[in-house]
């Protein structure tokens, strides 16, 4: 089963960051063909005011200039043809936007991301953290500095759990819009026959299930992950890290962990988190492959 991406949601809060981070949003629409929906989530209590409904007339007016203003910053000739709609709803961000996304049936977040700030929890900011933690799909945060080159390599980084195939699989079927060399990273706390044969057996179940010929294997050994994948990015800083969220997942590690020096790498690489609790899926993948090969 192929990630169909048709409905894509971009959050903005009309910062720079957004505005960045929109040509990201309008790439995979225009490749994926999928819809785009522009969401604002406004702070105003605008239903308890005195004078609600002129206060909600003036947000409203403010978004759409603001709107206006954010896709006028987009290449006109090149993204005319997107299908582009726009939301404007009260209430606290994160909860308007995640309801949003269900009732819509969106497939992908995309978000701009602040970086590295002083706070130590604030990897990419409070809203965005917040957002990949409770997201029912697939997030991806832009930091201010990252450009579509970013497309060009893709790092998964696998611990080998149920959902890592599928989710390595539906990151294929994103890399393919945009021919993307595709990393497979795994980190083992020590060298070892039995975590040898772990990487040897999924690199393996890859190759034979998943056909796409731009993919590597990299076995990497510490006892942190961390400072592991905080040395392998600065010689691919044109690529895009794939992290697979869990209830107890890599993210929650990272947004955990004291701000330190290896921090500074994960603001500067756009990070898209799939969805590791989709493990049903994976005999879909084997059978559909199977069909193909017979």
């Amino acid at each position: 089963m192929a990630f169909s991406i048709d409905r894509i949601f971009f959050p903005t809060d009309f910062s720079k960051n957004a505005e960045q981070a929109l040509p990201f949003a309008a790439e995979i629409a225009l490749k994926t063909g999928a819809k785009l929906t522009l969401f604002h989530a406004s702070q105003e209590a605008m239903d308890i005011t005195p004078d609600f409904e002129k206060t909600r007339d003036q947000v409203i007016d403010d978004s759409s200039k603001n709107f206006d203003k954010l896709l006028n910053s987009l290449e006109e000739d090149r993204y005319s043809s997107l299908e582009i709609s726009t939301i404007v709803q009260d209430g606290q961000t994160v909860t308007a936007l995640l309801n949003q996304v269900k009732e819509r049936s969106t497939d992908l977040i995309v978000m701009g991301t602040k970086g590295v700030t002083g706070d130590r929890n604030a990897i990419l900011g409070s809203v965005a953290s917040s957002v990949i933690q409770k997201s029912p799909v697939p997030v991806l945060a832009i930091p201010i500095a990252s450009s579509l080159d970013n497309f060009k390599n893709m790092i998964f980084t696998s611990d080998y759990k149920e959902g890592d195939l599928t989710a390595l699989s539906d990151s294929i079927d994103l890399a393919k819009h945009f021919d993307s060399s595709v990393e497979v990273l795994h980190v083992s706390d020590q060298k070892s026959m039995e975590s040898e044969i772990k990487f040897r057996g999924f690199r393996d179940l890859v190759n034979e299930y998943i056909n796409y010929d731009k993919i590597s294997f990299h076995h990497e050994f510490e006892l942190d992950f961390f400072p592991t994948i905080s040395q392998f990015l600065p010689d691919r800083a044109d690529s895009l890290l794939v992290m697979v969220r869990y209830k107890k997942s890599f993210w929650e590690k990272l947004t955990n962990r004291s701000l330190s020096k290896e921090m500074s790498f994960y603001s500067k690489v756009p990070l898209l988190v799939m969805m590791g609790d989709q493990s049903s899926k994976v005999n879909t993948i084997l059978e559909e492959s199977e069909e193909e090969s017979s």
